[in-house]
């Protein structure tokens, strides 16, 4: 693929909203589905419709308004066309207009319409589809199937919690004996935010230890990985890297008994490149790497017209794939080493871990329940 000079880069300021929407949405979403899938430990394989349920619940602000790409999933044209209709009247009336108030207008001109004598069977199809798509407009309710997840409203767990103002979470379950606490961290207004950060804890609750990974999602197109002012790349994983390489979390305990344990290193930090998505309809999936951080520190080299770059030819032997991951996380042999609760918590103050960028931030913390 031919190099792209800066005004052609996937996430620069001169980006189209709908483009720019599209990219937030396809990052949050594989952040959402990456955190359930290392969530269930493989006993569950989430789709990405079951992450999109979960995400409409986790995220409403992202993926449940009329403005979703990914959360209308396959609509009829009728629909996208009353949801333009909407926007169009709104813009001439000066005050917001829904889709579902025009709809039910029409329905009912079209009743009144079929009610008179004579052959309507036309005017009685197109009132079939007028009433056919009025669900699309409904706030729906998802099955527990579709969530993956349920609450637990018993929960009560004293876990470490993020220096965050005004901090709000939810508690999931995910089998009988584990639950999950998310928080969504930024998610207003979706349109300001460059991608999804997501930040994932296993915890021991008997010893009060804690195992971290930090995740940072950027669009890329499967071969090179371009970094610029816009996407703000090269500051956020400087500051992985500062904050928790430079910090010792990649070295081994010599004091554990699990010293000599054979495993990875330590690393917690990591960049995942994701395959760009070209249109909310088109197949959804994904094959990005997860990299650590100090590695594409390294792999970063210049484009010949002044910007930096990450070829894929210079990471690939250096890279897990995202399902690797989940199963080398969960298996203990990735991420940092069995923290204190007093550590993490120090590590999120003290190097504001929370304030990595104006972009969606998913906190997962995965617990035992007794």
């Amino acid at each position: 693929m031919a190099e792209f000079e800066q005004s052609q880069f996937w996430d620069t300021e001169e980006e189209s909203p709908y483009n720019r929407r599209l990219a937030i949405e396809w990052t949050t979403l594989n952040a959402i589905r990456e955190m359930l899938g290392i969530g269930f430990k493989g006993k569950i394989s989430p789709t990405y419709e079951q992450a999109i349920a979960v995400g409409k619940v986790l995220a409403p602000q992202v993926f449940a308004t009329q403005d979703s790409l990914l959360g209308r999933g396959n609509e009829p044209a009728l629909v996208e066309k009353y949801r333009q209709q909407a926007e169009a009247t709104s813009e001439i009336e000066g005050k917001q207009i829904e889709p579902l108030t025009i709809l039910d207008a029409d329905i009912e001109t079209y009743r009144s319409l079929n009610q008179t004598s004579g052959d309507r069977h036309l005017i009685q199809r197109h009132l079939d589809n007028l009433v056919e798509i009025r669900p699309f407009f409904l706030p729906k309710r998802y099955t527990e199937n579709q969530l993956i997840i349920r609450d637990v409203y018993t929960a009560i767990r004293e876990l470490p919690t993020p220096p965050i103002s005004g901090d709000k979470y939810r508690d999931y379950r995910l089998s009988a004996d584990r639950g999950m606490r998310i928080r969504l961290i930024h998610p207003d207004p979706p349109e300001h935010s460059l991608g999804a950060d997501l930040i994932y804890e296993h915890h021991w609750e008997k010893r009060k230890l804690v195992r971290i990974a930090l995740i940072q999602y950027k669009i890329w197109n499967g071969k090179t990985l371009y970094l610029s002012q816009a996407n703000n790349l090269a500051r956020q994983m400087e500051k992985l890297h500062t904050s928790l390489c430079e910090t010792g979390l990649c070295k081994a305990d010599e004091d554990s008994a699990r010293s000599r344990a054979y495993r990875l290193p330590f690393c917690a930090g990591f960049l995942r490149p994701t395959d760009k998505l070209q249109q909310p309809d088109s197949r959804l999936i994904s094959s990005g790497w997860h990299i650590p951080v100090c590695v594409a520190l390294r792999a970063i080299e210049d484009t010949g017209h002044g910007n930096k770059k990450i070829v894929a030819k210079r990471i690939r032997s250096e890279c897990v794939t995202h399902k690797v991951f989940e199963e080398v996380f969960n298996s203990g042999m990735l991420g940092s080493r069995w923290l204190t609760y007093q550590e993490v918590g120090e590590l999120y103050q003290r190097h504001k871990i929370f304030e990595l960028g104006e972009k969606v931030v998913i906190h997962a913390q995965e617990f035992g329940l007794s």
